[in-house]
């Protein structure tokens, strides 16, 4: 009945995989577990002997990284049941029923969306911070909000999918690195009537990087999203529910994009040293992102 799909990347999934399996095998429904491993040469990893003494659990590995996108597309490719459940690799089971709720809510041709959860604990490790405030301000959400705007909320960190209604959209494997397949393909549910339901069934993130490697990361996204908007593959029509690039677009009309590039290109270590201390301001780090934006055009 139901496929749980873990792509991973530089993460050990099998405390994740293992509390899985015990609740499937508690709800009484064929299931399998799919581990994608992206990280390079996770071959020889240890992590794939992990795998072999685990029933109900495949784990792929390769040499060559396929990417965030491909690698939930070779995933679904090998599931073999009618429902996806996508999960991330670093994420922590909050309850005992979080399976049972997914199968409670069932909606035929309907996409159902968990959420994402951050431990309320400030974490003892001061190069969390970033990651940890921005996911508790930002990310961490009730399903009540989130259904205002289904699309707009959707997240691949935690959701299921009618694998039908997958192989319709798919991932966009041209989008490469980090962010906004997440945002692409919450358009492309929405622009194929798909209806999008929100639950307060959320996982822990638990894969908190250092502030410094997140903050490649918002780089990369901003280059992700300038480079979908001038290759249009964003529809215009949901430009304006995309806050980064509409305040982007409307500096730019004015001229002013070229400016905040210098602005960034010349601030960018201080702003990035702000960011990295004891004291983040997420308001500085809205201000980094369009920094980064800009500095792609």
């Amino acid at each position: 009945m139901l496929s749980v799909l873990i792509p991973v990347k530089d993460w050990n999934p099998f405390g994740l995989a293992d509390a899985l399996a015990d609740q499937l095998a508690r709800c009484g429904h064929p299931f399998e577990i799919l581990i994608s491993d992206d990280s390079p040469l996770s071959e020889s990893s240890p992590l794939a002997k992990l795998a072999a003494d685990r029933a109900g659990i495949t784990y792929f590995c390769r040499d060559n990284p396929l990417g965030r996108s491909a690698n939930r597309n070779f995933l679904a490719k090998h599931a073999r049941y009618p429902y996806l459940l996508f999960i991330d690799g670093d994420a922590g089971v909050a309850n005992e029923d979080f399976i049972r709720n997914y199968l409670n809510n069932l909606v035929p041709n309907a996409v159902l969306c968990g959420g994402t959860l951050y431990d309320p604990q400030r974490p003892e490790n001061p190069d969390h911070l970033l990651r940890w405030k921005y996911g508790i301000e930002r990310e961490q959400c009730e399903a009540g909000k989130r259904m205002l705007k289904p699309w707009k909320s959707f997240s691949t960190f935690n959701f299921l999918i009618p694998a039908e209604i997958f192989h319709m959209i798919r991932f966009e494997e041209s989008i490469q690195g980090y962010g906004h397949e997440d945002t692409l393909f919450g358009i492309h549910l929405h622009q194929s009537g798909i209806s999008i339901i929100h639950l307060d069934n959320g996982l822990i993130h638990l894969g908190l990087e250092p502030a410094c490697h997140y903050l490649d990361k918002i780089r990369e996204s901003g280059e992700n999203l300038h480079r979908l908007y001038t290759c249009k593959l964003l529809p215009e029509q949901y430009i304006g529910d995309i806050n980064l690039l509409l305040t982007w677009k409307r500096l730019k009309t004015f001229g002013i994009t070229g400016l905040l590039s210098v602005w960034f290109t010349v601030r960018r270590k201080s702003i990035e040293r702000r960011l990295c201390g004891p004291h983040p301001s997420i308001l500085l780090l809205d201000l980094y992102k369009l920094g980064a934006i800009s500095h792609f055009g």
